[in-house]
């Protein structure tokens, strides 16, 4: 896979994304959350935000055979799955 800059939407069209068992888990506090929410309510006035880097790895075939074009999200910026639920 090559590097690229990607939209949200571009990165999550078309794909299933997963994320391995071996990533570590994520708590929020109440501060990241509000971070986070103030984030995503400016993203409209910058139309820009810098989400870290996310690293993608595609699925070798023989672990899913059901879908097509899975990735796993591995070592990107913890909310990085949040942005699904609310784009």
């Amino acid at each position: 896979m090559q590097n690229q800059l990607q939209t949200l939407a571009q990165i999550f069209s078309d794909c299933i994304f997963r994320i391995p068992d071996y990533q570590r888990g994520y708590a929020w506090t109440e501060k990241q959350l509000k971070d986070f929410w103030n984030d995503l309510k400016q993203i409209k006035e910058r139309e820009n935000h810098y989400t870290g880097v996310v690293t993608l790895e595609i699925v070798p075939e023989n672990i899913y055979t059901k879908w097509d074009n899975d990735y796993w999200i591995i070592n990107s910026r913890s909310y990085t799955p949040y942005y699904i639920v609310d784009g």
